[in-house]
């Protein structure tokens, strides 16, 4: 029985350094796009006020020149923002921040000199390009945060911006009638620059892939560049991006004049936009924390854009009535809480489905579609003023938010919820990465070839519920095992990740620690099995992977390293685990997906170049060797039977134990087997307890052969072997296992003495002593207790290609069983 953990475990040092770092990264950004957005805000709300003190005269004049100065960032942004995200996947992040931070000061210079409206238009164009501060914290904000908490460190990125709007605009409101908004400019613009020099000293990164050497950097460098067109819903998404901060932006201007429409006198008309604005933004800074914390709980940030888009829509056509400003501001606190959640949905969306050294590039790619309608918006705002009464250029803002609204639809009915949703979680509908090409592999390849694939979990919140089948969506048995799979797909009961991932997997307790990778491992690969396979028990298990068309729990592999996959494993190690039990004998059991394209390049080039041994799961190797003959009889060809699932682990720096496995025959009478028994060996009655046996065991397996024959009344140790006996029964028996106790006791005491059947029910199989010996007394048989080959057994077995007598070894501990594994209809 497996139960879900409660406890938290404490964070290892790095990690607990690596929030620290986390937290003073989020305290830099924060700042830098207050600072920024306050100094935008200021302005934008009361723009066509402004314009007027510096040279515009008519309405149309001045909503055409507040359009356009409204627009000219968003338009050099548009274009700008994916070049520079490009630039900070190359070279850093944060010199992105730096250098968004210097051109807010410059732009900020030139504003507060302007003397006429093109040279304001020259100064707000100059902020886009180089500029963008709130665009490079959110790349850095969705590219470096923890995937489990990516949403909340958007949602408080992007409460920055809400903060800033909301004292810009109060500033603005108050200065532009005070003829102090220049002496303004330049205070934000000095404060800017001394925050880029602060960043550049202060932010930090996480570190970059290291460049690989060898095949490894030749995989690297063949791989196709993943296209931020394959996210899913992007083409649907763009349009809706565009259209929501259409609706939005473009009611800016709009709204100045829809209100001094509505308060007749001047000054009070530009006081009233200003605190309207800020109602707004208040509420975006209070739903920019909620929408952050309620992405990463539910997972489903479209969701989220589909909700917030229809919410906008809504405030803004009932803003359009002629509604003292007073009841307005209830709409504004529903507009500004809803328009919180738009940008840092879609960016979390992007991010989630982004290569880790491409997630700038993606995240910036999806702000230059909001910055489309953030441009188009005003710009065409003042020629509808002018064509339509303003509460119709209203209405029509809050048109293009429904129409968002809509256009997200889709992309949001295809995002299925994942209950503890981490950022590579979800269910197998709507679009998916596509699984890297799967290398051919000659049956002459001595190294291990291995694959990424989109795992089957448990979701944490079953892992108390189902514990009965141990975390396993199949049974051996006939019934009801029929279906179950199939059931747990349809329940949510199980996930499907939607990236090829590798699976950093850990596992520690009083049994022991391993730490390991779990991948698809083609059947051709230098695999070294040591021990023979019954086979009507690999024939069950084919039967039920032909059934549940699934792969069984993952086979464990060993293999000597150079360090490359325990450093991806580590650097896994530090983020929350997807997937974590606790099972009955007290063993912990971690899990992490493994997606960046880089890592996975080192650990499939280290594989490559190693053989490894086979030290538990030689019937499920051998079952899947059998169902791939099956389906290229069947004229299948190459397909998903070709690998089966294993964990792979770098015994060099987590060694596995090696035990015994006992043997139980239920059939055999205690009486008759001490009794002949005695004739072969001498026989010392034991006492005490058994623990008592097995350390008197291991003392005498030093000198020669010896067992513990364990019967329903006692035990009793056989050592000394008649040699005659022993030479008779080993005659054929390869040299390399005439000194194995494992190798004697079934040759000779099974086979030769007690002539045993080796049939399903005649022998059961047991590592653990004590449940050998409870079994033994439950059917009124006999145990017989043994100790484990050497490792210098099992090598100079391999070496001289003998395979062991079938349960010789058991290596461990071993993986937990259906923790993730891999369904044969995924290619």
């Amino acid at each position: 029985m497996t139960r879900a953990l409660r406890t938290p475990h404490g964070p290892p040092p790095q990690h607990a350094e690596s929030e620290s770092v986390r937290g003073r990264d989020l305290v830099l950004l924060w700042a830098g796009q207050f600072v920024n957005t306050a100094g935008l805000m200021m302005l934008v709300p009361i723009m066509p006020f402004y314009l007027r003190q510096i040279g515009t005269s008519s309405l149309a004049e001045t909503q055409t020149w507040a359009g356009v100065a409204i627009a000219a960032p968003a338009l050099a942004l548009t274009v700008a923002t994916p070049l520079w995200g490009r630039l900070g996947d190359r070279i850093g992040r944060k010199w992105m921040v730096v250098r968004a931070l210097l051109g807010l000061a410059i732009a900020m210079i030139v504003m507060a000199t302007a003397s006429s409206p093109l040279l304001l238009v020259a100064g707000r164009l100059l902020q886009g390009t180089l500029g963008g501060v709130v665009e490079a914290a959110a790349a850095f904000a969705g590219s470096t945060g923890s995937d489990q908490k990516r949403g909340s460190a958007l949602g408080k990125s992007f409460s920055a911006t809400a903060a800033g709007a909301l004292a810009g605009p109060v500033a603005g409101g108050l200065f532009v009638g005070a003829g102090g908004l220049q002496q303004l400019m330049l205070v934000i613009a000095g404060v800017a620059a001394m925050l880029a020099v602060t960043c550049g000293v202060g932010l930090r990164e996480p570190a970059r892939s290291r460049p690989l050497t060898g095949s490894g950097e030749t995989t690297t460098r063949q791989r196709r560049r993943p296209s931020v067109r394959e996210v899913p819903g992007a083409g649907a998404l763009a349009l809706a991006a565009i259209a929501a901060y259409f609706g939005v932006y473009g009611l800016i201007p709009v709204y100045a004049e829809h209100v001094e429409g509505v308060v007749t006198d001047q000054g009070g008309a530009s006081l009233w936009v200003g605190v309207l604005h800020s109602v707004m933004w208040g509420a975006t800074l209070l739903g920019s924390f909620w929408w952050g914390k309620h992405n990463d709980l539910t997972g489903r940030p479209l969701r989220t854009f589909v909700l917030s888009a229809g919410g906008c829509a809504a405030a803004i056509a009932v803003i359009a009535l002629p509604l003292d400003p007073y009841a307005m501001i209830p709409l504004r606190l529903v507009q500004g809480f809803c328009f919180a959640a738009l940008a840092q949905s879609l960016f979390l969306h992007f991010s989630k489905h982004a290569p880790a050294d491409r997630r700038s590039a993606f995240v910036s790619t999806a702000n230059s579609y909001l910055l489309i309608g953030q441009s188009a918006g005003p710009l065409l705002a003042g020629p509808l003023v002018g064509l339509m009464p303003v509460p119709g250029a209203v209405l029509v803002m809050a048109g293009a938010c429904a129409l968002g609204c809509l256009l997200a639809l889709t992309p949001s009915s295809e995002e299925k919820r994942s209950p503890e949703e981490h950022p590579d979680d979800v269910s197998a509908a709507g679009e998916v990465e596509p699984t890297r090409p799967i290398p051919v592999v000659a049956s002459a390849r001595n190294g291990v070839a291995i694959a990424p694939f989109r795992g089957w979990r448990i979701t944490q919140r079953n892992h108390s519920t189902l514990a009965g089948r141990y975390a396993t969506p199949w049974s051996e048995l006939p019934h009801p095992g029929f279906g179950i799979l199939a059931d747990w797909q349809r329940s949510g009961a199980i996930i499907q990740d939607r990236r090829p991932a590798l699976y950093a997997y850990e596992q520690l307790g009083p049994h022991g620690t391993i730490r390991g990778v779990v991948a698809l491992v083609h059947l051709d690969s230098g695999l070294l099995p040591h021990a023979d396979v019954i086979p009507e028990h690999v024939q069950r298990l084919t039967n039920v992977m032909e059934r549940q068309r699934a792969n069984l729990d993952p086979a464990l592999l060993g293999f000597s390293g150079d360090g490359r996959t325990a450093t991806c494993i580590d650097d896994a190690a530090h983020h929350p685990p997807v997937a974590e039990v606790l099972a009955h004998d007290g063993q912990t059991h971690r899990l992490w997906p493994i997606t960046d394209h880089v890592e996975q390049d080192q650990i499939i080039a280290e594989l490559e170049a190693r053989a490894a041994f086979i030290a538990d799961g030689h019937h499920r190797h051998a079952a899947a060797r059998q169902y791939r003959r099956a389906a290229y009889a069947a004229g299948q060809g190459q397909g998903p039977w070709d690998y089966f699932p294993a964990l792979l682990v770098d015994v060099t720096k987590t060694p596995m134990s090696l035990a015994p496995v006992h043997r139980v025959l239920p059939r055999l009478d205690p009486r008759e087997a001490l009794q002949m028994a005695s004739a072969r060996f001498r026989v010392t009655p034991m006492h005490g307890e058994i623990t008592d046996w097995i350390t008197k065991l291991k003392r005498h397996s030093k000198n020669g052969p010896a067992y513990v024959l364990a019967t329903p009344r006692g035990g009793y140790l056989l050592t000394e072997p008649q040699p005659r006996f022993l030479n008779a029964a080993l005659d054929g028996t390869a040299s390399a296992l005439r000194t194995m106790n494992v190798a004697i006791l079934d040759t000779a005491l099974l086979d030769r003495l007690w002539q045993i059947p080796n049939r399903p029910g005649d022998i059961n199989y047991e590592p653990n002593p004590s449940a050998a010996l409870r079994m033994a007394r439950d059917s009124g048989g006999v145990a017989v207790l043994t100790n484990p080959p050497t490792r210098r057994d099992l090598k100079a077995a391999a070496a001289s290609g003998i395979r062991l007598p079938h349960k010789s070894t058991s290596f461990g501990p071993k993986p937990h069983p259906g923790l993730v594994f891999r369904t044969l209809d995924d290619r």
